[in-house]
């Protein structure tokens, strides 16, 4: 957790693009939470659906959905959703109103990944150590372990 869905039209995003979003949505989370990058996923959404603003195509628009953890002050959550747009705008080459970006706040104990429940805000260090140790390797291959985030 958190789960980043990103909208967009198909073929408005090449797939180094698509990457360079995914790495972006990933700092850009992590840096504000203090969150593991292990925790975030993102999936880019560009399949041939045809989006509608008021009833009109929407063929610029990139939409982004973040279900994350609940528990992060709203300032934190401003400023993550203000610097995602920004740099999701910058890498797409569209202007600033064309990406939404929505956080829908869930419960961390209504959440499994990796096989446990996830943990409270602040709580990823204890969450880690406690994890096997097969685990605790495999999330470090992802690119953090416990030593390189900020609780």
């Amino acid at each position: 957790m958190p789960t980043y869905v990103c909208a967009a039209p198909a073929g408005l995003l090449s797939d180094a693009q698509k990457a360079e979003i995914a790495r972006a949505i990933t700092r850009v989370h992590s840096e504000a939470t203090g969150a593991p990058t292990y925790f975030v996923q993102v999936v880019i959404d560009d399949s041939p659906k045809t989006r509608f603003l008021g009833g009109e195509r929407a063929d610029g628009q990139i939409w982004i959905r973040g279900d994350i953890r609940a528990g992060r002050p709203e300032s934190v959550r401003e400023n993550m959703m203000l610097a995602m747009m920004r740099a999701v705008a910058a890498i797409a080459n569209v202007k600033d109103t064309e990406i939404w970006v929505y956080l829908n706040n869930l419960a961390p104990t209504d959440m499994v990944e990796y096989g446990h429940v996830l943990p409270r805000p602040g709580e990823e260090q204890a969450w880690f150590d406690a994890l096997p140790a097969e685990l605790r390797s495999y999330l470090a291959g992802l690119g953090t372990d416990g030593g390189s985030f900020t609780l």
